[in-house]
This record gives structure tokens, C-alpha cells and sequence, in this order.
């Protein structure tokens, strides 16, 4: 399959599934989950949807629970709009880039915060100011 197609396609997974999250999951479980992007393998038979979930943490280990057991379904309603001879066999995976973006942001935030208490917002981390110069004749 070529790549032109091959991305079209997982443009179309990835909208057809977050269409059936948002309005064929009823499950309270399931929380704010976005599918941040579809990766499909050369021979179409492997469907990986990466999903991020906003809340507390505990709303990522549910909202898993929750899409574990409905993979089929998604799977099948996947596969009706799909206009391909087989459906691939879909898998669901916590998208790790985002809690990563989220930490990147937290750490410049302390950063920030760091270097504004020393007095010296533009300085490298680690480094002192310098010290004050003493006035002449003292």
C-alpha cells in the first residue's frame, strides 16, 4: 500500500474513532480521551491508536480498563466505514508524549520560578549571582 493511502487512512481511523469514544462509549469510566495520532503497519494488519486522557491520574488507568474492553467493538465500527478489504486488528496505547510535554513545561516553570527568586531571571541554572561590588574607600 502506498503512503499517500496509507495516510489517509489512519486520518480516517483516527476521526472514526474518536467519533465512536465520544458518542457510542457510555461508559462512566472513560474520561476525556483524545486520539492523538493512528500508526498503521505496511501490510494493514496492525492498527495502533495512540489516546491521551486528561484528569487525575487515576482517570488514565480507568479510561485504559475501559477502552481494553471495548476494543472490539471500536475494531468493528471501525472497520464499517473502512472501504478495504480486511480490518486491522486494533490496539490501544497511552500516548507517553504528552505526560512528557506536560513534565518538559513543570520543570521550566520550577526553572523560572528558580531564577526569579535569586534575583536573576536570565541566568543559566546553577549559577549565582554575582556578588555585589564593595564600594571604593571601604
Amino acid at each position: 500500500m502506498n503512503e499517500r493511502r496509507i495516510a489517509r487512512l489512519q486520518e480516517q481511523i483516527k476521526q472514526r474513532l474518536a467519533e465512536i469514544l465520544q458518542r457510542d462509549i457510555a461508559d462512566p469510566g472513560l474520561g476525556l480521551v483524545t486520539i492523538t495520532r493512528v500508526e498503521l503497519d505496511s501490510e494493514f494488519t496492525v492498527c495502533k491508536a495512540y489516546w491521551s486522557v486528561i484528569g487525575p491520574p487515576h482517570a488514565r488507568r480507568d479510561s485504559e480498563a475501559v477502552l481494553q474492553r471495548a476494543r472490539g467493538f471500536c475494531q468493528r465500527e471501525m472497520g464499517k466505514g473502512l472501504h478495504t478489504r480486511t480490518i486491522p486488528t486494533l490496539e490501544f496505547v497511552f500516548d507517553e508524549g504528552i505526560e512528557a510535554g506536560i513534565r518538559v513545561n513543570e520543570l521550566l516553570r520550577e526553572l523560572k520560578a528558580e531564577r526569579e527568586a535569586r534575583g536573576d531571571p536570565d541566568a543559566p541554572p546553577g549559577e549565582s549571582p554575582p556578588p555585589a561590588p564593595h564600594p571604593p574607600g571601604g
